[in-house]
């Protein structure tokens, strides 16, 4: 949870349960609870047709980590959430296509695979894990970070102990880089990049920024080596019990709290704080070194997604 609470601090409105209150056919109230909501999300919801919502913003650390969030999800104890792409993908495997390390050319590319057709045959395999998908957002490009040497090549990567979000696409893309993955829920790692467990991590520049890990890194590289969208994910049961009109608000409320996150451009702010903060930045990366040493991976990632997959993925304008 601290990963999401963290990020995208002047859009994102995190609350460990948001209730908002539906009026179905019938007339009678419905709850639903809602987890690291956009604000927009939030106002478009209080506004929807009409039907008023009741939010009540509670503590942030209530549900606990992004995993536990999911999980909640998942199970129906929450109805819906909004997540980091690479914790969803543990639950959703086929979301993983696009964990693909450096699958794509920038942020207008990955906008545009993530609000195309693309998309739809994704969503369909959330159904068959009692999920919908609503929208997909933006948390950014990942860089790595570390505590013992600059990082300019892909050697430079090997022997270091680098931790990952538990996502299997991310740990063969750093064990193909020669680290010593250590996967890890986000709230451990600052505890351990301190006292020397890990040597590095990597997150978008956001996350690097507002959870100060500049105090325990010496050294930031831009490889921009994954890009994580955010995943507005809701229960599917719950999801059925509402009416086409509901449904259309929930989707519509959800795709309005996407668009904030596509709005924001921090990452130069934040940089500019990293770099005050006496972090040491590689900026000028040879990405394709980087994407070369991970190519062996390609055929693995062909066999799990589908190669005219990944392809229409990276011809996507």
């Amino acid at each position: 949870m601290r990963e999401l609470m963290r990020s995208n601090s002047a859009t994102i409105l995190i609350a460990a349960s948001l209730l908002a209150t539906l009026h179905s056919a019938a007339g009678s109230p419905r709850m639903i609870s809602v987890a690291a909501a956009p604000e927009e999300f939030r106002q478009k919801l209080d506004s929807s047709s009409g039907r008023p919502f009741i939010v009540d913003a509670r503590a942030g650390n209530a549900l606990g980590g992004a995993n536990v969030i999911f999980e909640a999800v998942k199970s129906g104890s929450l109805d819906v959430a909004v997540v980091n792409g690479g914790v969803v993908s543990s639950g959703v495997p086929e979301l993983s296509v696009f964990d693909i390390p450096f699958l794509f050319r920038d942020e207008a590319h990955a906008k545009a695979v993530m609000q195309g057709p693309v998309v739809a045959k994704i969503a369909e395999k959330f159904a068959d894990k009692g999920l919908v998908l609503l929208a997909l957002g933006k948390q950014g490009f990942r860089h790595m970070t570390n505590s013992r040497r600059a990082i300019r090549t892909p050697d430079d990567v090997k022997g270091l102990t680098m931790r990952v979000i538990p996502n299997e696409t991310y740990k063969m893309a750093f064990q193909a880089l020669g680290a010593k993955v250590v996967p890890m829920d986000f709230t451990l790692v600052y505890g351990a990049l301190k006292d020397g467990r890990l040597d590095g991590e990597e997150n978008p520049l956001t996350i690097i920024s507002d959870n100060h890990f500049d105090e325990v890194q010496k050294h930031l590289t831009l490889t921009g080596h994954f890009f994580t969208p955010w995943v507005f994910v809701a229960n599917r049961a719950m999801y059925q019990q509402l009416s086409p009109a509901e449904q259309e608000a929930l989707v519509a409320a959800a795709k309005a709290g996407a668009e904030a996150t596509w709005r924001e451009q921090t990452d130069a702010a934040k940089l500019k704080e990293l770099r005050a903060a006496g972090m040491e930045v590689v900026e000028n990366v040879d990405r394709q070194a980087f994407a070369d040493a991970v190519k062996s991976l390609d055929p693995e990632f062909e066999k799990r997604f589908g190669k005219e997959l990944i392809a229409a993925i990276r011809s996507t304008r």
